[in-house]
């Protein structure tokens, strides 16, 4: 029995840190942060199968897991159907707890190396699409650099992606809405637009961005999304906004440059998702004299986990050095 656990505002019992380590009973402590981390993995992977693949056990070992912590807890954490899991309010509040105690353990080990920081763990980030290639593309030599690092990936923007997926660092383009989340800026990219050679020698190169209107256009989003049709460039002083002729749309973005390469027509994506196909020829960038606009990118984490563990921090220099490679 564990004396003076605090309440939340749900008046819901939590272990810290510091009680689950003064815990009389020490196999109890480590069962108890066992079926933490199969809980926390659980909600993560989003089904049984997959955390219990993840875990190295079988999924009715990981059931009887989480269910024994239900019951000594006095509350459901997950509400289980056919259709996956989902937390319950309670499980929200504890997950969250779960994910500091965890992240405490981990800061302490550092601590008792005499700040000797190890970057370790499993690394679960969101990388907009078109960080794929630029940040993927080169993942092989941050591995090699982090023997102790396991990469899971998720293709999003949406910031909220590091509470609803239990990430740890989404990178995502665009400014963040006031969403209590916590933005540190990594650099500014910049929308370029570009075509296939053999799309060109048929339907010609555009010289002034209001040639853009007589040409085939590859967008991302939703054609009923103005923006998205609309490009804007910049020369010095000078701002042409062109509603260009929509011909094929990409609803995720991933594949606004495949179309292109393929000859669909002209295309407006970020610069650093086009880099290896302008040095290789399969595409050609436009308007050399006219510049696309500028984006902030930044790496979105959840508040409240304390320090940056080493693991994000060091994905971070690695994405920024991806950036500059230029």
């Amino acid at each position: 029995m564990i004396p003076n656990r605090e309440k939340d505002p749900c008046g819901n019992n939590y272990l810290s840190v510091v009680e689950l380590l003064r815990a009389a009973d020490e196999r109890q402590a480590v069962d108890k942060l066992r079926a933490i981390t199969f809980f926390c993995r659980t909600v993560e992977s989003k089904s049984f199968t997959a955390a219990a693949q993840a875990l190295a056990i079988v999924p009715s070992a990981l059931s009887k897991a989480l269910s024994a912590l239900e019951e000594e807890l006095g509350f459901r954490l997950l509400n289980r159907s056919t259709r996956g899991l989902s937390l319950t309010h309670e499980g929200e509040v504890y997950y969250e707890q779960c994910r500091a105690l965890l992240q405490g353990l981990e800061d302490a080990e550092d601590a008792a190396r005499g700040g000797n920081v190890r970057a370790r763990g499993t690394l679960r980030i969101g990388l907009h699409p078109a960080l794929r290639v630029a940040v993927l593309g080169a993942l092989g030599p941050f591995l090699e650099q982090h023997p102790n690092i396991t990469i899971e990936t998720v293709v999003t923007n949406s910031p909220a992606a590091v509470v609803d997926e239990g990430l740890d660092v989404v990178v995502r383009i665009g400014e963040l809405a006031d969403s209590g989340l916590l933005a540190k800026p990594l650099a500014r990219v910049r929308s370029i637009v570009c075509a296939a050679p053999a799309y060109l020698a048929s339907a010609g190169e555009p010289q002034h961005p209001g040639d853009l209107a007589r040409h085939r256009a590859i967008i991302y989003g939703r054609r009923d999304e103005a923006s998205n049709a609309e490009w804007t460039f910049f020369r010095k002083t000078e701002r042409v906004k062109v509603l260009v002729p929509v011909r094929v749309v990409m609803r995720d973005g991933i594949g606004v440059t495949d179309a292109a390469v393929g000859g669909c027509g002209v295309a407006l994506p970020i610069d650093i998702s086009v880099r290896h196909l302008l040095r290789s020829g399969a595409l050609r960038a436009l308007l050399p004299d006219w510049a696309g606009e500028q984006y902030p990118l930044y790496a979105v984490t959840a508040p409240g986990r304390g320090r940056t563990p080493a693991k994000v921090q060091a994905l971070l220099e690695f994405v920024k050095s991806c950036l500059d490679q230029g």
